[in-house]
């Protein structure tokens, strides 16, 4: 089967209140994903999976405060803020030459990706 033509079975995960994300992660998972994100410590009763969800979590807090990934306005998802430039720029709110720069942080990263990268935790 065709990469591209690969579907992904994205969950919509509320990570508080007002906040929104689709991720890949499996439900049992989702507490600790959304402790991470809360700032909570680790839980050292976790296996392996929870610690990775958690990390997730602290990463996606420390890329919003870092302005990487913002909190969308209309629907209140967390989207790095590539997306929410090339949604401007599709609207005709930003200059064709400024794009470019938006593809820098690509979210979410393919299945693979996204593991190899918690493998080298």
């Amino acid at each position: 089967m065709n990469k591209e033509l690969k579907e992904y079975n994205f969950m919509m995960l509320d990570l508080t209140e007002n906040v929104w994300v689709n991720t890949l992660i499996p439900s049992a998972n989702h507490a600790a994903l959304r402790s991470g994100f809360a700032g909570y410590p680790i839980n050292p009763r976790w296996n392996a999976a929870k610690f990775k969800a958690w990390k997730t979590g602290r990463q996606w807090r420390e890329a919003l405060d870092r302005g990487e990934m913002v909190v969308r306005s209309t629907d209140s998802m967390l989207v790095p803020t590539a997306k929410q430039e090339e949604k401007l720029t599709d609207q005709g709110n930003r200059s064709p030459e400024k794009s470019s720069e938006s593809h820098r942080f690509k979210f979410p990263f393919g299945a693979k990706q996204l593991l190899a990268a918690f493998h080298a935790v």
